[in-house]
């Protein structure tokens, strides 16, 4: 027995040294990223003039930021000096007002530090500037300047007033309070969208306690999937498919809904923003594609915000839009259960493919007394985006041809729409 004592005594201290290890790592995972958003003055012309003289734009990002509350104001020296501070991705936003010249490509430039160089076209533009930025906020004497990666000309880009922003997403050991960015707050485009989604969906419920909402949902069943659908006076009026797929078959009739490019300009028309554009448009521009391609998804949201949008080819079109993290929505390592590992992953509103909807309006259409009618086969969904889904806990395969992936949370699915068959993608930002 005596020889005993110190086994057990070992194997105590151990445990309590892994307890302490679980306790101090859930303690820094809690704290989460945070988000700042700094509007920059600088605008006007940048290239090359007729006589060869190189035009650069000096950007002024603003020098402080306050919390959700209102109640602390940190500067940018101040942040940067906390402990443990980690810059986890910048992004720059801009809209060029136009552009004249071909194959335009610029960088942003920080002392000896340049980021990437980037096309330029007229429109919005969204850079990945991480590197830069964290050069600047170790050494703030060095500025940040718009530079044409060319010198002959004559040939340049005017930036628009008052579009430039600066995004920054950073950690730190020190606990902080949010910041406007690091939960979701109420926007016209939170409530034109969610409220397309089933009654009793975790994220509206989220949403409404997070952001201070009493949204309603249009359809207790969410909004179907309906190929070329795109107004809400025919939500599931009953009619004959204009295309047949594997799925429509000309001899059946569906329910109406949406379809994902309906659903996006439904949403963007709610909230006052101008029509955007085809997703063909969007892919053909490729403007902010190397954000999304150059980086795992698991970054992308320091440098996404709500109300972007994703274009992309898997076979066919799609477009998405941008919602945020569950973390952003309220969920922590505390309540996110299955979905522990998806924290801080990219969620995505979008109309496709979901064998959920396929059991709800089965039911729906039975009790109606729909003669000669076939379910959708997918609506308005919230995704979470990974490289795959076929690593996620729970999934099946439809007989229309597809697989699907998703985690419970809050004992919902969440499905996962996997970038592993995507050819292309590309970005697009609203102006507001």
């Amino acid at each position: 027995m005596k020889s005993l004592f110190p086994a057990i005594r070992r194997w105590q201290i151990a445990a309590i040294l892994t307890v302490v290890l679980l306790l101090l790592a859930g303690a820094a995972l809690a704290e989460g990223p945070h988000t700042v958003m700094l509007k920059c003055g600088g605008n006007g012309f940048v290239g090359t003039d007729k006589k060869g003289n190189q035009k650069t734009i000096v950007l002024e990002p603003e020098k402080s930021v306050t919390d959700l509350e209102e109640e602390e104001t940190y500067t940018l020296d101040e942040l940067a000096e906390l402990p443990g501070f980690e810059l986890q991705g910048a992004a720059l936003r801009f809209d060029a007002a136009s552009a004249t010249g071909d194959e335009l490509r610029y960088t942003l430039v920080s002392g000896k530090t340049f980021a990437d160089p980037q096309k330029v076209m007229t429109g919005r533009n969204l850079w990945d500037v991480t590197d830069t930025v964290s050069a600047w906020l170790a050494d703030r004497k060095a500025g940040l300047k718009i530079s044409p990666v060319f010198k002959q000309g004559p040939w340049g880009i005017r930036i628009r007033e008052g579009s430039v922003f600066l995004q920054l997403t950073f950690t730190t050991a020190e606990k902080l309070p949010d910041f406007p960015r690091d939960k979701v707050q109420y926007s016209t485009l939170y409530e034109a969208g969610l409220s397309m989604l089933e009654d009793g969906s975790t994220f509206v419920e989220h949403y409404d306690e997070t952001a201070g909402s009493l949204m309603q949902v249009s359809l207790p069943l969410g909004v179907p999937y309906y190929y070329a659908g795109g107004s809400e006076d025919k939500f599931l009026r009953r009619f004959f498919p204009s295309t047949t797929t594997n799925y429509y078959r000309d001899d059946h009739m569906y329910l109406c809904g949406l379809d994902c490019v309906g659903m996006t300009h439904l949403i963007y028309e709610k909230a006052g923003l101008e029509r955007h554009p085809s997703i063909s448009d969007m892919l053909a521009h490729g403007i902010g594609s190397d954000v999304l391609k150059k980086n795992d998804p698991a970054r992308w949201a320091a440098f996404l915000k709500p109300g972007d949008l994703i274009g992309v080819k898997h076979g066919t079109f799609h477009i998405m839009m941008y919602l945020g993290t569950l973390r952003q929505f309220g969920w922590s390592e505390k309540n996110a259960g299955e979905a522990l590992p998806l924290l801080d992953y990219p969620l995505v509103l979008h109309c496709g493919g979901s064998p959920f909807y396929y059991e709800r309006y089965k039911e729906y259409i039975a009790e109606q007394g729909y003669k000669n009618t076939l379910p959708p086969d997918g609506g308005v969904t919230v995704s979470v985006i990974r490289e795959t889904n076929l690593d996620a806990p729970h999934s099946t395969d439809v007989s229309w041809g597809r697989h699907f992936g998703w985690y419970m949370i809050d004992g919902q699915p969440l499905l996962v729409f996997p970038l592993d068959d995507c050819t292309d993608m590309a970005w697009y930002g609203p102006e507001k």
